[in-house]
């Protein structure tokens, strides 16, 4: 079994990872932590402090090296295979108390919003939806036909389905900045 991440190098990818245009599920958070704790034992096994100024290219380092790992799949994905991670993703948003809508997203599973929550769409009634395509990762939308796109990093598995729906969660009860409104700035 792998050691947890050290605490420094979690609130390190947090950060470099709240800067980017896209959401980060907790495993590829915790993941890249462990990458940056094994970068810096290597780092040290070479004679480096941890806090060396000379190591800050690390972080990212870690950060995009993990992330890179759940966009673009190596094989296209097949059709079973995305039908059985959308299945895998409405039961995670349902298990999450959320209400599943028709979505306007091609391969998309669209939510309500929450009651209280933010809204979106010009109408201000229009809840997300998330994407999954059979050459790529998990892709958070506004449930309009006319929307920025967000990735979010995930592992494409019944488990990184519901990370992306606590995700979802998050953003429509708004305990999640709401990437829509901070990007258009």
């Amino acid at each position: 079994m792998e050691a947890p991440p050290t605490e420094d190098s979690i609130n390190k990818i947090t950060t470099h990872y709240s800067g980017l245009r896209a959401l980060y599920a907790p495993s590829v958070i915790k993941e890249a932590a462990q990458l940056l704790d094994a970068f810096h034992k290597t780092a040290h096994d070479h004679g480096h402090t941890r806090d060396s100024l000379h190591l800050g290219a690390l972080i990212p380092a870690a950060a995009d090296a993990t992330a890179g790992k759940y966009g673009r799949p190596s094989a296209e994905r097949t059709h079973t295979e995305v039908v059985a991670l959308h299945a895998a993703l409405a039961e995670a948003l349902r298990a999450e108390g959320l209400t599943i809508a028709a979505s306007r997203i091609p391969f998309g599973v669209a939510v309500e919003p929450l009651p209280g929550g933010p809204r979106w769409g010009w109408d201000g009634i229009t809840g997300l939806a998330v994407a999954l395509y059979p050459d790529g990762g998990w892709d958070l939308m506004v449930n309009t036909p006319r929307t920025r796109v967000f990735t979010i990093h995930a592992p494409s598995t019944p488990d990184g389905a519901r990370e992306v729906a606590a995700i979802v969660h998050s953003l429509l009860r708004g305990d999640l900045a709401d990437p829509f409104r901070a990007s258009s700035r």
